[in-house]
């Protein structure tokens, strides 16, 4: 029996191999395009999932600042005359409509503010030509419900022209009787400059519904079209499901298109969010990449099957072997090349010895190692030691890593950051390991610039430039909370509200920046007088409040006091009059909320100063 010759055998080796070699590369080809798309998805979750909760709490702050401004219109006395008597005096009125207007500036997303009566009529409205709008039924019944939890209510009329979110807050009289709500009417349009700041892509789509889930708001907007006539989100599959958000795939209701939304509660409001990423959009990479992979593998099998060609060909001539080997070296010559050509920071490193064979010019640069000379051999190696944290680490304990962000200790304990990548070459005789260096100090230097410019920011929201002491937002957001807080767990809470005395004669007399030196100078007194756990701020021109948590009345009374004596011996150079304060102290009471304690508070100051100036009054000296 014959045997088989080596060259048959050897080439049915070579054709299985090429095959072999050709599935392999298409099997990791698809691999690595699922696996894409899987991240890319991912991602896009995240952010769709980042983006609503952002929305839904830029959505329940803006209809909270909203609430709070037509709560503040139940301290506006021409408001409690006309609901009171049903009509106002031309210049009343005229008071009262720029006093509406001041409101509407502190939210320009508020279009218009309206009083009406406890017979749900429009008694008055900030719009000067306009129409009053009638109110729905519903806000009839919510006026005559009689719930003292429900003070303010929400809801949506769906009209393609005066359409929007209603808000609406009960008004009483200094009775604590019902004399009538404030509404307001926030458009459409809301949301628009919110969204013009994120990004959702070329295809996105966002979504503000109601309870029914009928559309308030789009963006991008659409034209001349009625939002009941959309149908709702029907999820085709949900991806998941969290108690305050539902990431799903949904057909959209405006245009049909696929998209992945993550849709969120906002806070306590009748309201949802939708933010709908489109797939493409977030796909588009992996398709580009597919369109560059496949022509690059059919490259590759056409290079296979004719270095197989090649190979059947020249099997048993050592001519085209010797050739072979020329080819081969001409590839190292050509990858060396290509190494050393590169723009990123690249090493060849021996990861058992760890020391540095090659390195290009961006690696020698960057690690401070001896420049190339032009007239060193090719293949000449460094054998230089690498003085290298975390990479050197990470060659001594087998880790590779992928783009991965790290802060490098060089040689000299100096320090960058940059993005590593370290793979093995895994060659038997002479074992190789590739490092990637991409230098991102100035990234993360002005990171960090950002950072602090947001906390500067954050600050800034909440302080009054002149005197730093808290704004009236903030001790407002404070005071509710601590009222909520004694409600919790019966914890007592005083607050103190006083304002400067004579203070726009003073002004007068010595100019407006003498003025600014003395509230600089009664804020710091202010701050030497109370503890840190007490809240400072300045609600208004000359006035102050002070927000006491657990303290008793007595005590408030006497911080007052010492601060009045502080600002005795306080002298000015400029000012031949000492400066003093009238205001008033009061306490927590239960069923008590910000507006009665603030309330009560500038009754007090009121009779302070009917009583003389300089005076401090409290609850207990009134008793």
């Amino acid at each position: 029996m014959t045997p088989p010759r080596f060259g048959s055998r050897s080439a049915r080796h070579a054709k299985w191999g090429a095959a072999l070699l050709l599935l392999v590369t298409l099997a990791l080809l698809a691999v690595d395009l699922s696996t894409s798309y899987r991240q890319l998805e991912t991602e896009a979750g995240r952010q769709a999932s980042g983006l609503s909760q952002l929305l839904a709490e830029r959505l329940s702050s803006g209809i909270h600042e909203a609430g709070l401004i037509l709560q503040s219109s139940n301290q506006i006395p021409e408001i409690q005359r006309l609901l009171r008597s049903g009509t106002l005096e031309p210049g009343a009125r005229q008071n009262l409509t720029q006093k509406l207007l001041q409101l509407l500036q502190l939210a320009p997303y508020l279009s218009r503010v309206e009083i009406v009566d406890t017979a749900c009529q429009t008694v008055f409205s900030s719009k000067l030509d306009g129409t009053p709008r009638p109110h729905h039924n519903e806000f009839c019944r919510w006026l005559h419900r009689i719930d003292p939890k429900e003070s303010n209510y929400t809801t949506v009329i769906h009209s393609p022209t005066d359409g929007g979110i209603v808000l609406a807050n009960k008004l009483y009289d200094g009775e604590g009787n019902l004399i009538g709500m404030a509404t307001g009417l926030i458009k459409h349009n809301f949301i628009q400059d919110e969204v013009s700041r994120l990004t959702v892509g070329e295809h996105g789509e966002i979504l503000v519904l109601d309870q029914r889930q009928l559309t308030v708001t789009r963006w991008p907007q659409t034209n001349g079209n009625d939002p009941q006539s959309y149908r709702p989100l029907q999820p085709r599959e949900i991806l998941s499901h969290d108690p305050g958000q539902m990431l799903f795939d949904a057909p959209s209701s405006f245009d049909g298109r696929e998209r992945l939304y993550s849709m969120r509660q906002t806070g306590n409001y009748p309201f949802q969010v939708a933010v709908g990423l489109s797939r493409r959009d977030f796909t588009r990479y992996v398709w580009d990449k597919a369109w560059l992979a496949i022509p690059g593998w059919l490259f590759l099998s056409a290079l296979t099957l004719l270095a197989l060609r090649k190979h059947l060909s020249n099997l048993h001539q050592h001519q085209q072997l010797l050739q072979g080997n020329e080819r081969i070296r001409a590839s190292e010559e050509q990858a060396r090349l290509i190494l050393d050509t590169a723009p990123l920071a690249l090493l060849l490193v021996n990861p058992q010895t760890i020391r540095i064979r090659h390195a290009n010019s961006p690696a020698r640069e960057m690690l401070g190692l001896p420049p190339r000379d032009p007239e060193q051999a090719a293949d000449n190696e460094l054998n230089l030691p690498l003085k290298l944290q975390p990479v050197e680490q990470w060659l001594r304990e087998g880790e590779d890593a992928l783009q991965q962000e790290v802060e490098l200790e060089l040689e000299d304990k100096s320090r960058l950051w940059a993005i590593a990548s370290l793979r093995r070459l895994g060659h038997d005789s002479q074992p190789s390991a590739l490092i990637a260096l991409y230098d991102i100090s100035g990234r993360k230097l002005l990171e960090q610039q950002l950072h602090e410019s947001n906390q500067q920011l954050a600050e800034m929201a909440v302080t009054d430039p002149l005197t730093r002491l808290y704004n009236r937002r903030h001790a407002d957001m404070v005071l509710r909370d601590e009222i909520s807080r004694c409600e919790r767990y019966g914890q007592t809470m005083a607050i103190a509200v006083f304002d400067i005395d004579h203070f726009k004669r003073f002004n007068d007399q010595y100019g407006h920046q003498a003025g600014d030196d003395v509230l600089v100078a009664v804020a710091n007194a202010l701050r030497d007088t109370t503890r840190n756990t007490d809240i400072n701020a300045r609600i208004g021109g000359e006035e102050f409040m002070v927000i006491f948590p657990y303290t008793r009345l007595r005590d408030a009374q006497k911080v007052m006091s010492r601060l009045q004596i502080a600002l005795t011996h306080t002298t000015f150079p400029f000012v031949e009059q000492r400066i003093t304060f009238s205001g008033g102290v009061t306490d927590w009471r239960p069923g008590d909320n910000p507006a009665l304690m603030m309330s009560r508070a500038d009754k007090l100051l009121y009779d302070a100063k009917q009583s003389g100036r300089n005076v401090v009054l409290s609850d207990q000296e009134e008793a």
